[in-house]
């Protein structure tokens, strides 16, 4: 039956922490609430959100990155003794693990993707996390330099500024859950659009509206 109503039938995908930043690895909330500049953005033309999973609190333990937090000490003793060329095999196998699940997520997401097109809705794009190991779309961060140069800073006491470090570790390239949400739109030929936020930009205003330009809105 074909029902009427006064839904828009548009849709956005927003990053996990662009709506819950609170979701953010520890030290790297670039705000103190959700991204009401891109909200607001698409609120104002009753374009509808969906937010995506956050994979490294699924897969990293929690909001606190338990699981991933648990490797320190190890990483920290192959760094003071010398091994960490050693330990490299294991932190590859753990990270394929994770991608694994970040491909999983990414196929739910792009199955509802396709049930909401099969019903006729418009999904205007994508917005991931440039700076995000998992979500970044045309920048990842290199995780096992990553984890060697927290350990480095461990092992010496120094003080860890994450974000620091985070963007010390870019490169050029698509992340864990991003990548492989890419890839799946790209084997099911859907023409959806998929762009990077940038959440140290000097002006998280701009940045927003530099958002809803890409996305031709």
């Amino acid at each position: 039956m074909d029902y009427q109503d006064n839904r828009n039938k548009k849709i956005v995908f927003l990053n996990h922490c662009l709506l819950n930043v609170d979701a953010r690895g520890p030290g790297v909330a670039f705000r103190r609430g959700p991204s009401s500049e891109l909200i607001q953005a698409f609120m104002k033309k009753d374009i509808n959100i969906v937010q995506l999973p956050c994979c490294e609190c699924l897969g990293w333990g929690g909001a606190a990155r338990k699981e991933f937090d648990k490797f320190l000490p190890i990483i920290t003793h192959a760094v003071r003794f010398g091994w960490f060329p050693l330990f490299i095999p294991i932190a590859k196998a753990s990270l394929s693990s994770y991608n694994r699940l970040c491909k999983k997520e990414a196929v739910k997401v792009v199955d509802r993707m396709e049930d909401y097109l099969r019903e006729g809705f418009i999904i205007c794009g994508v917005i991931g996390m440039n700076d995000s190991p998992t979500c970044g779309v045309t920048k990842k961060v290199n995780m096992i330099e990553y984890m060697k140069q927290m350990a480095m800073a461990n092992h010496a006491g120094n003080a860890v500024d994450p974000v620091k470090m985070n963007l010390d570790q870019l490169m050029d390239g698509k992340s864990f859950f991003m990548g492989n949400l890419i890839e799946e739109i790209r084997k099911r030929s859907l023409d959806i659009k998929v762009i990077g936020f940038e959440p140290w930009a000097e002006s998280l205003e701009a940045e927003s509206q530099r958002m809803v330009n890409l996305l031709n809105l």
